[in-house]
């Protein structure tokens, strides 16, 4: 068996590959672990960190605690688990990623992912978007904060494809949570394989279901969000 990383598997400053965004201002990463070594990030930690897991992912109390602002916003509210005994969590990932990405455009996940937009928009310096893997909650989140600055469609795909490469050392790193995320002997399950990748296509749907609110600024005023926040966003993100 592979040694798990000591390290966040991926990490990544969202303006890297997308020039008209401001540097250090938003972040995204698999979930960090006491005892991870310090990415060669400065400051670090970030000033916010947005924790989207549910409760049952969460092996140890969050290592940033004391030293960040840590906003907890279970965004799948309790369908996260890959327990076959987990009927509701069991059935949104059997659904696959689609279906998973359109249940956080509605309901409570809606409102927790205005919240989401909030912290990142409000944040006193760098703020850290994570769930488990960094890949679908943190994906979406990203995505709509992305859309709602005014980034390309193009480039939100892209950032968000980049994960794919990284998805080997964040399962190994998963190993470190509790049941809830344990992969291994769960793979055999029948999951789509998409579960543990991430295509383009999954993007481009989330970003059609966007555009067929009437676009993501819409989307985020019917959600809760104000336009001050967007306002806010924008001027926190763009360079």
């Amino acid at each position: 068996m592979n040694a798990i990383p000591s390290g966040l598997a991926n990490l990544r400053d969202v303006a890297t590959a997308i020039p008209q965004l401001r540097s250090g201002a938003l972040l995204r990463s698999d979930a960090p672990h006491s005892g991870d070594a310090a990415p060669d990030i400065v400051p670090w930690p970030p000033a916010v960190v947005v924790d989207l897991r549910d409760e049952a992912e969460k092996s140890e109390r969050h290592p940033f605690l004391g030293r960040s602002r840590v906003v907890d916003l279970p965004l799948l509210g309790g369908r996260a688990s890959l327990d076959a005994d987990a009927s509701d969590g069991t059935g949104l990932l059997h659904a696959g990623l689609g279906s998973m990405y359109a249940s956080m455009l509605e309901g409570e996940a809606a409102a927790l992912l205005v919240r989401a937009i909030e912290e990142i928009a409000g944040a006193d310096g760098a703020a850290l978007v994570h769930c488990t893997a960094g890949k679908d909650r943190t994906g979406v989140t990203i995505a709509v904060a992305l859309a709602l600055a005014e980034v390309a469609r193009e480039d939100i795909v892209a950032d968000y494809v980049r994960t794919a490469a990284n998805m080997p050392r964040v399962l190994a790193r998963a190993r470190r949570t509790v049941a809830a995320w344990t992969v291994g002997a769960r793979l055999a399950l029948d999951i789509p394989r998409e579960i543990f990748a991430a295509p383009a296509s999954a993007m481009e749907g989330l970003l059609d279901r966007l555009d067929g609110a009437g676009g993501t600024e819409a989307w985020f005023l019917g959600a809760g969000g104000s336009p001050d926040a967007i306002a806010a966003l924008r001027r926190r993100l763009r360079a």
